[in-house]
């Protein structure tokens, strides 16, 4: 009987995606990123803004602390129409008043299948931050709000970057 070698587990990358920030630029991910490394805050529903804002003050003072360091808000919705899309990000816009974080929320309109099963993501009931270079691969990931140990994790990864 041969023994046969355990496969390491394949490393998850963001997939391809081209979309447009709120403040209307087109953005291609993982590639049109402007850090060296971006933390990705994943949502599913709005819902879970208030987990994404958990997020927001680690994620902030890290851009300020290393210009190769940027974080990005990623509302995921399934593919639709271009009159929903419109809608949606409309909406976003009058939702996030301060026109100065426009350029880093990208609203992604992707077949959600697709997107989770490409990041390892097992369901879309919490929100998931991602740290990735600009291959896209994923070198850090957490699920939920933040807590106290999560900020000192992702601190110790990105900070040393």
């Amino acid at each position: 009987m041969a023994l046969v070698a355990a496969q390491p587990a394949k490393k998850a990358v963001f997939p391809n995606v081209t979309s447009y920030s709120l403040d209307k630029q087109k953005v291609t991910l993982p590639k049109g990123l402007a850090g060296e490394t971006d933390l990705l805050l994943i949502s599913f529903a709005p819902e879970q803004q208030k987990d994404i804002d958990s997020w927001l003050p680690a994620a902030q003072a890290l851009q300020h602390s290393s210009f190769r360091f940027r974080y990005y808000q990623l509302p995921v919705s399934g593919r639709q129409n271009f009159v929903f899309r419109w809608w949606e990000t409309s909406s976003m816009r009058s939702d996030e008043t301060d026109p100065e974080t426009w350029h880093w929320i990208v609203p992604l309109f992707v077949d959600r299948h697709k997107f989770l099963v490409a990041l390892q993501i097992p369901d879309q009931k919490h929100v998931v931050a991602l740290l990735v270079d600009r291959q896209g691969q994923v070198l850090w990931r957490e699920s939920g709000p933040m807590t106290p140990e999560k900020r000192v994790s992702l601190m110790a990864v990105a900070g040393g970057r």
